[in-house]
């Protein structure tokens, strides 16, 4: 790769040759790699079409399981959750024990490894709420429920400054891989804005998915951080000081 010292700053194709702008500058490359109808079908690379099949599912999974929690992602703010979660997701997919390299598939039973994956890397829920809350999944019924014990703010919370008020959400999630045989579905529940001076006696969110539903459940619980200005609720620095985990999973 060449670096333009030009003072003329190009951008696009000159023949082989690309022109491009990145942090460190302009800079040039010529036309390379092997060809797609190589990688295709030549023997040689059998391996690099098992890791591009199987990045393709990891890839589509994790959308799907971002779509279905968007609006409790929305919460909390975290430039690289989706590489984390992507991370995890390619461990699911080595959960299948079953099918050949290449045809391996992002099953719901492997849907525990999300358990304690923390959305917001910058604020994990274990460094912000100081109790232990009890989650329960009923798949039969579809009731699904989080116990919070009293929560008194100036022991239990560690609180970005300039916050006055704090809200618990908690999201109950279906998530489908294959919408045709189940939809997907997400449910929240969130107390009311608490002020950080006082105690927020025992809570319990309940959300109630379909019965017997049959893909992964799982419940994610988030604290989120506010500043009360005449009246009105501001989330603190967009999010980027509220914890949100995967708290529970039930697998079928």
């Amino acid at each position: 790769m060449a670096r333009q010292d030009s003072f003329i700053k190009l951008n696009g194709k000159v023949g082989d040759l690309s022109f491009f702008k990145t942090k460190d500058g302009y800079q040039a490359r010529t036309k390379g790699g092997v060809s797609a109808d190589r990688i295709k079908n030549d023997p040689n690379y059998k391996r690099t079409r098992e890791n591009n099949s199987e990045f393709t599912e990891v890839s589509g999974a994790s959308k799907i399981i971002r779509d279905v929690l968007r609006s409790m992602i929305l919460l909390t703010h975290d430039p690289k959750m989706a590489t984390r979660l992507t991370s995890r997701v390619f461990k699911m997919i080595k959960a299948d024990v079953v099918s050949v390299r290449g045809a391996r598939k992002v099953l719901p039973e492997s849907f525990g490894l999300l358990k304690d994956f923390n959305f917001n890397e910058a604020a994990p829920l274990n460094n912000t709420l100081f109790v232990t809350a009890v989650p329960t999944i009923d798949r039969a019924s579809g009731v699904v429920e989080l116990t919070i014990p009293e929560i008194m703010p100036e022991i239990h919370l560690a609180q970005p400054k300039g916050a006055t008020h704090f809200r618990l959400t908690a999201g109950a999630a279906l998530v489908s891989l294959d919408e045709e045989v189940e939809p997907s579905l997400m449910l929240m529940e969130s107390s009311n804005y608490q002020a950080l001076g006082e105690t927020l006696v025992s809570t319990v969110l309940t959300s109630t998915l379909p019965p017997n539903a049959l893909g992964a459940i799982l419940l994610v619980f988030g604290v989120s951080f506010y500043q009360e200005v005449n009246a009105l609720m501001y989330p603190m620095n967009n999010g980027g000081f509220n914890p949100l985990c995967t708290v529970a999973v039930d697998t079928p």
